[in-house]
């Protein structure tokens, strides 16, 4: 014990010198109340793209509330510690410090990139775990995971099966955010959508043996001309039943039985 108070009030030594303390005495570990109701929080792991902001100190402050309190309740308390690859969002940051070092991912070849991102997941990792520690984070370290573990991968292969099989998810075909230069599907969150000039595209279903001789409609996406099922008719064309127009998925049309062809134009 210091002979007297300091002048001023160091927080880093203190907070340093009691965090020590509670992980040396195993406060932070289940097995500190073994006969305790069990209590678990898995944290939403921090993306190793960076280091930590305003809301993650947020989010952890109110996860530790939690487990402070319930392990004053006497429980076996379980907050699991770990990080997540972010996929894409890391491979775009890994991509970007490339370019500021004059390489590209595609000189480096498949092997190289990943050892890349894998040195970049080993320093902005560290750094994440040494920002949870100074906010005082309780969690347990023995148990720290990466969401590219081995046996967390095939514990969330094993949740999806399950989910699947009492049909609580399924399946679907649904618009996409397909990314040309990733060549994957991009959620919502990793998109920003922009409105943008485009163009009209016509697409003229040609009718075999039918006056007018075809029947036409407007579309700003070509790529939905051969996956039509009901292409609709204006007002004015009430002649040609919607119901009766069927395009099949091998890309051929037909009108009441007689096959149309189509073809695109500005």
């Amino acid at each position: 014990m210091p002979e007297a108070l300091p002048h001023v009030y160091r927080s880093h030594e203190v907070e340093k010198k009691w965090y020590s303390f509670w992980e040396r005495g195993g406060y932070f570990r289940p097995e500190h109340s073994p006969k305790g109701k069990p209590y678990t929080i898995v944290i939403p792991p921090p993306n190793v793209t960076g280091i930590l902001h305003m809301g993650h100190a947020l989010n952890n402050t109110l996860q530790d509330i939690l487990a402070r309190f319930r392990r004053m309740q006497g429980r076996s308390v379980l907050w699991l510690a770990g990080t997540d690859h972010a996929g894409i969002a890391t491979q775009n940051v890994v991509e970007r410090a490339l370019v500021k070092e004059g390489k590209k991912r595609q000189e480096l070849g498949r092997e190289a990139f990943i050892q890349r991102v894998w040195k970049w997941k080993e320093e902005h990792g560290s750094t994440i775990v040494r920002q949870l520690r100074d906010l005082g984070a309780s969690l347990d370290w023995s148990r720290e995971r990466f969401t590219m573990d081995e046996g967390l991968s095939h514990a969330v292969q094993q949740v999806f099966l399950k989910l699947h099989k009492e049909r609580l998810i399924y399946r679907g075909v649904y618009l996409v955010n397909w990314c040309p230069r990733c060549q994957t599907a991009l959620s919502d969150e990793e998109s920003q959508h922009q409105e943008v000039r485009g163009k009209l595209w016509h697409i003229k279903y040609l009718l075999k043996e039918r006056d007018p001789k075809d029947v036409g409609r407007g579309t700003w996406d070509v790529g939905t001309g051969t996956s039509d099922q009901r292409p609709a008719t204006s007002d004015s064309e009430e002649e040609f039943d919607a119901d009766k127009i069927l395009v099949r998925s091998d890309g051929t049309v037909n009108y009441t039985g007689k096959d149309i062809a189509y073809h695109l134009w500005k």
